[in-house]
């Protein structure tokens, strides 16, 4: 049965809208607009921390927010706040206004997924006819978005199937709502069926969308690659399918490629803090300081004002910056900046002194890797007693201290907190997975476990003399933990076979010799030790020998 008008004012007196603009004229306008269209509960917001407080206080039915909301929170910002405090229902709805058409600010709104998206200026008819399209779509569908919003995707699903059975014009968005709810319940066969049967009756972006996402999860990795490669040949403007991309190439060893993809995907939409985030630590992986250090500062500029907000940006660059001095021939050339970048840290948060802890132990870190491991154990000194009176110590406090005593080689001291560390957090993934980076040998069960696998793998490669093989297996190992020993051992025995039956090159013999200086510290009791020495004494002969 149709929807009259009648209907659809009846729909609207039982909604509450909010309408966020820095501009009275423009709030009032909007307000009057839905009073017209029937909603009896409009309230009004001048910036983003008003819309904030009052989304906290309300679940509003319609939202309606501006762009640019002057010199604090935009539109975007807040709709990625109320996404990340999951204080956005799923019945309700978020509609973006602006008068911008650039395409960073499009991409950059769209990635957020607004129910809509309209531009000044429009008049009464045309909101109230996008407008309508949302509402009704939202009340035919409010017992399954309902279900949704309390996490009982299985009545969702159930509820989805009903309603497709009825083939009305709701039919395409409860497939998608199917799929998504049995992908949030990791039933990814399921979701991937959902998908492949829409695309079998019709080439629809958002089911090839799920299909990769849903392959990727059955680590089905090449058809999900085949499936976002069309996606992108076919000129889809949805960037997550990047994201997913460069994931893929990460989870297959090329992280080159994985850096390439993003590096296009921030081209087209450089405002998505959480890509330039992941692009940054690509970079890292890839020895890329240059774009490291950017996208490093981009995440610090959008964070200004949003929910990510916080000194760990700050501090990302500085130990971006202090990388690239340990791996610089003029160390000291870097030293100024980063100083600087902590500076600025300790003035933004200067109420809190964690945060001031945690700048000295990183600045101590940075010394070290100028060279200067006195003036740096000169601060650590200072710091030691500081450290034992904070009572609460984040995670990553602890790691940077980690880091700064092997910086000056007390390699000692590093493992046992990285030991205390690990079993503290052997429930937390990305803590054991950042302890595993740092520390000589795997501390992790799943650090352990890719050990054994990594060394497996590396046994047969040795036994069929693939030396080469074996030498892309240890290196891109030692890309995500650089300091492992038993990774940097294999790389030494890799290189030094190869460069025994083929021939030495200088860049052989530098990779060599770097993987050796990771090794120095080991003591004479260690149980590689006597392969080390070996392995030292082949290299020397090699060395001499080369041209």
């Amino acid at each position: 049965m149709a929807i009259t008008r009648l209907d659809v004012i009846k729909i609207y007196k039982q909604k509450t809208a909010l309408v966020i603009d820095d501009y009275p004229d423009m709030r009032g306008s909007i307000r009057r607009m839905l009073e017209n269209f029937g909603v009896k509960h409009v309230d009004t917001a001048v910036n983003g921390e008003e819309a904030i407080e009052k989304c906290d206080e309300t679940a509003y039915d319609i939202i309606l927010a501006d762009y640019n909301l002057g010199d604090n929170k935009n539109g975007q910002q807040i709709l990625e706040e109320l996404r990340f405090k999951n204080s956005l229902k799923q019945t309700s709805l978020y509609m973006m206004i602006t008068a911008e058409t650039t395409k960073d600010m499009v991409f950059g709104a769209l990635e957020y997924q607004p129910d809509d998206y309209l531009t000044k200026p429009f008049t009464q008819a045309v909101l109230e006819k996008r407008l309508n399209r949302l509402v009704i779509e939202k009340e035919a569908l409010y017992e399954i978005n309902s279900c949704i919003d309390r996490l009982d995707f299985d009545r969702a699903i159930a509820l989805c199937q009903q309603r497709i059975n009825m083939h009305d014009k709701y039919e395409q968005r409860c497939y998608r709502l199917m799929g998504n709810c049995f992908f949030k319940k990791h039933q990814f066969a399921q979701s991937k069926k959902v998908y492949q049967g829409i695309l079998e009756e019709r080439d629809i972006e958002w089911a090839s969308i799920g299909l990769g996402k849903s392959l990727m999860a059955l680590n089905e990795l090449d058809e999900a690659e085949a499936t976002f490669d069309k996606l992108i040949d076919n000129g889809c403007l949805c960037l997550e399918i990047y994201d997913c991309m460069a994931d893929i190439k990460r989870r297959q060893g090329d992280v080159a490629g994985a850096q390439k993809i993003l590096e296009k995907a921030v081209e087209l939409s450089p405002n998505a803090i959480m890509r330039q985030e992941t692009l940054a630590d690509i970079s890292e992986e890839n020895h890329d300081w240059a774009v490291a250090e950017k996208s490093r500062k981009k995440v610090i500029r959008l964070g200004n004002s949003s929910v990510y907000e916080s000194p760990e940006q700050h501090f990302q660059l500085v130990r971006t910056i202090s990388k690239e001095m340990e791996h610089s021939d003029d160390p000291k050339g870097r030293l100024k900046d980063a100083n600087e970048a902590l500076k600025r840290v300790k003035r933004k948060y200067k109420d809190d002194p964690t945060v001031e802890l945690q700048s000295d132990i990183i600045e101590a870190n940075v010394i070290a890797n100028t060279g200067d491991i006195a003036a740096s154990e000169k601060k650590i000194s200072s710091i030691q007693d500081r450290l034992e009176k904070t009572i609460t110590k984040p995670a990553q406090l602890l790691l940077d201290m980690a880091q700064t005593y092997k910086s000056v080689g007390d390699h000692d001291k590093s493992q046992t907190l990285l030991k205390k560390l690990a079993d503290t957090y052997k429930d937390n993934e990305e803590v054991s997975d950042a302890i595993d980076r740092i520390s000589d040998e795997p501390l992790s069960q799943k650090g352990k476990q890719q050990a054994i696998d990594l060394n497996n793998t590396g046994k047969e490669l040795f036994a069929q003399k693939e030396y080469s093989k074996a030498i892309k297996l240890f290196s891109q190992a030692l890309r995500h933990y650089p300091n492992n020993a038993g990774l940097n051992l294999n790389l030494m025995l890799a290189l030094v076979r190869e460069m025994s039956a083929q021939g030495a090159t200088e860049e052989q013999l530098h990779q060599c010799t770097a993987a050796k200086q990771k090794l120095a510290h080991i003591a004479t009791d260690h149980p590689m030790y006597d392969r080390y020495k070996i392995l030292c004494d082949h290299l020397n002969k090699l060395s001499l020998a080369a041209p």
